[in-house]
């Protein structure tokens, strides 16, 4: 037997019939080819993380090369009696942070309409669209872009060379007088709200999928915040009857005043992944009740205590009827009265 016949035998008893090949797999008389799979699979790999990396510093930089007020708006008017509800899309379902929703109060007693700005900016190989539809008592604008591929399929956009990134600022100004309930309900975008020099008696509710929601001294009778995925910061300088703030997955750190004339007010706050911090600048008056799974409660400035735990805390402040439930899975949460 030759020496290269000699040298096959002895690997095979070495390895049991069976050949060690690129990235760990083994080659034998079945799987020929699986070296080479793995290695075009660890090469493929590569490539995407390197388009990925080239997409998201490109993209993240957008907005300090193009001036975005600059850029003519399209405006959207409409009567928030006929349309309590505005959703703004991005992106056909991609869940990628495209921007901010800016609301501000009109400084005209005389308006009565809702005004929506959108400003858009794109790399020179992005091409996109803003469309409005009508759909019950729901505005809807879309921000589009003119990708091949749509719907479900719309990621696949994002691997494309040379980086197609969008960025949209939309300002939202709201009439002194609203409905009963108003609605901002968008998918990627950041929510904040500016100081409203009337002080709104309705109720407001701001939604989104993955962005952070953030409010400046807004007064209102009833507040719900709710993002999926970001923190909810911020002061609430006046509320009469209800606040509410959920998150899935960010931090909640809010200073809140409750208003001189309410009388049951009601505080939901509700976390699943993060800490929990609240101040109430003495405005809060009756009872509380905080807990966390995995983390611990510390209250201060409490009138009585009925529970006093480290991950669970009830008790009264003051000898009104307001109530505060404060729940997070996996946080701390700090109150100060």
């Amino acid at each position: 037997m030759s020496s290269k016949g000699q040298y096959y035998e002895y690997e095979q008893q070495q390895t049991g019939g069976s050949i060690t090949g690129c990235c760990g797999c083994i080659w034998t008389p079945i799987l020929t080819l699986c070296g080479v799979f793995c290695c075009l699979v660890v090469i493929s790999l590569v490539i995407i993380a390197v388009i990925l990396g080239v997409n998201v510093n490109v993209c993240g930089k957008l907005s300090q090369t193009v001036d975005i007020n600059t850029v003519t708006p399209s405006v959207h008017i409409y009567d928030p009696k006929i349309f309590p509800i505005l959703n703004f899309i991005s992106f056909n379902s991609i869940l990628t942070k495209t921007g901010q929703i800016y609301v501000t109060q009109s400084n005209s007693t005389s308006d009565t309409n809702v005004s929506v700005s959108v400003r858009v900016v794109a790399t020179k190989d992005e091409t996109t669209s803003i469309k409005e539809e009508n759909a019950d008592s729901t505005k809807k604008i879309f921000l589009e872009r003119a990708d091949t591929f749509k719907g479900s399929l719309a990621w696949i956009g994002y691997f494309s060379l040379p980086p197609r990134c969008v960025l949209a600022k939309v300002e939202v100004v709201l009439p002194q007088t609203i409905p009963s309930v108003i609605t901002i309900d968008t998918d990627v975008n950041d929510i904040v709200f500016y100081a409203n020099p009337v002080p709104y008696s309705s109720q407001i509710i701001a939604k989104t999928v993955n962005g952070e929601i953030d409010v400046n001294n807004f007064a209102v009778g009833s507040l719900t915040l709710n993002t999926n995925n970001g923190g909810i910061t911020g002061s609430v300088s006046e509320i009469v009857n209800e606040l509410i703030a959920i998150t899935n997955n960010g931090g909640i750190q809010l200073n809140v005043s409750i208003s001189s004339n309410a009388t049951n007010p009601k505080i939901e706050i509700t976390n699943s992944l993060s800490d929990i911090q609240l101040n109430f600048n003495s405005s809060f008056s009756g009872s509380y009740d905080a807990k966390t799974d995995y983390g611990k409660v510390n209250i201060d400035n409490p009138s009585t205590v009925a529970i006093s735990e480290d991950k669970k805390k009830t008790g009264k402040v003051g000898d009104k009827n307001g109530t505060l439930n404060a729940n997070t899975k996996n946080g701390n949460i700090n109150i100060n009265f």
